[in-house]
């Protein structure tokens, strides 16, 4: 089995090609997040003072929204493709009041293609190194969903707890490219994306995505001892924690932000995530906190802690490694809910 595995998040993009073989063996990147990569090409305009034209798809925020934000602030015009400009804001309205201008550009203009999954590139980098695109490939990234008209913060977490309800197991995030849900719309632009590159290629590939919250914790559960457990993913942008049985089954979960849990200092995350166990967590409280919510379908007894991430020294607890290297556990948890998902078809 050879899969290509792809983790976006908001400062570095995880590829990981997972072949039959040592692990430690399998070819592997860190590379900097595509929206980090976009915005520098932003600001290199910036600098040169040019205007420039977004066109491609809808992809992850962040870095590049900001660098746009400077753009227009240094006096110059940011064009944009409708498709691109929902990077930006789900309400269109709200992008063209930046002063974004989604129309054809006018005179000289640095084009700037938006998308999470530069497959052209990965293919180039597999061929040099003899190596081929596999026919299943899997990407996680984070949608907030489309949510126009409310916050999607709100939004978000409410579809996370739509679902834990209706099912409960991390394998269900796991979405062929066929069947991702209509609100998940970051996630539809990567399915069109690669769609897109396939079919001019000639290339046929099956594709599922996930969001980053339960690739993070399906790796970890790869390195919990005993379950229920405790797993918690300390993000560039998000922490997340879900208290996990052994076969994936989801008792409660939260989703917080990087740096307001960072403010907290090392006793308050550990004093939150003590009251979370408890199921004294609210989803109010991680909402009018600035976090996202969270969601105690029933309290536990919590057996073991693990944790991940690239933040994950702002607590004190057990590191998930299960294969020498901490930025690729979310790959190995796509890996582990990908060989799942065809276990529970094949049954």
């Amino acid at each position: 089995m050879e899969l290509f595995t792809l983790d976006v998040g908001s400062g570095t993009q995880d590829f990981l090609l997972m072949k039959d073989e040592n692990i430690r063996n399998c070819p592997r990147m860190i590379l900097p997040s595509p929206t980090r990569i976009v915005a520098r090409r932003i600001e290199d305009a910036t600098r040169r003072g040019k205007d420039v034209h977004l066109v491609g798809y809808t992809m992850g925020g962040g870095a590049c929204v900001r660098a746009i934000k400077n753009h227009i602030n240094a006096g110059l015009k940011v064009y944009a493709e409708e498709r691109a400009a929902l990077t930006i804001a789900d309400n269109l309205e709200k992008v063209r009041q930046m002063g974004v201008e989604l129309r054809s550009p006018e005179g000289d203009v640095v084009s700037i293609e938006m998308k999470d999954v530069d497959l052209p590139f990965f293919k180039r980098v597999l061929e040099s190194v003899g190596e081929e695109l596999p026919s299943t490939i899997i990407v996680a990234v984070q949608d907030h969903g489309f949510s126009p008209h409310e916050s999607n913060r709100r939004f978000r977490f409410r579809m996370f707890e739509e679902m834990l309800k209706r099912s409960g197991y991390l394998h269900d995030f796991l979405f062929h490219s066929e069947k991702i849900p209509a609100e998940f719309n970051r996630m539809q632009s990567v399915a069109q994306s690669v769609k897109d590159f396939c079919n001019d290629e000639g290339i046929e590939i099956e594709l599922y995505v996930i969001d980053t919250v339960f690739a993070a914790v399906a790796g970890c559960m790869l390195d919990a001892r005993e379950f229920p457990a405790l797993l918690l993913n300390f993000g560039n942008s998000h922490v997340v924690g879900a208290v996990v049985d052994d076969d994936g089954f989801v008792h409660s979960l939260f989703e917080h932000h990087t740096s307001i849990m960072r403010a907290k200092g090392e006793q308050g995350i550990k004093d939150f995530v003590n009251r979370f166990i408890e199921g004294e967590i609210t989803n109010a409280d991680v909402f009018e906190d600035g976090g996202h919510g969270a969601y105690v379908r029933d309290v536990v007894d919590v057996k073991d802690i693990v944790a991940t991430g690239p933040n994950v020294h702002l607590c004190n607890y057990r590191i998930a490694n299960p294969a020498g290297d901490v930025m690729i556990v979310g790959n190995l948890g796509m890996v582990s809910l990908f060989e799942n998902l065809k276990e529970e078809q094949g049954k």
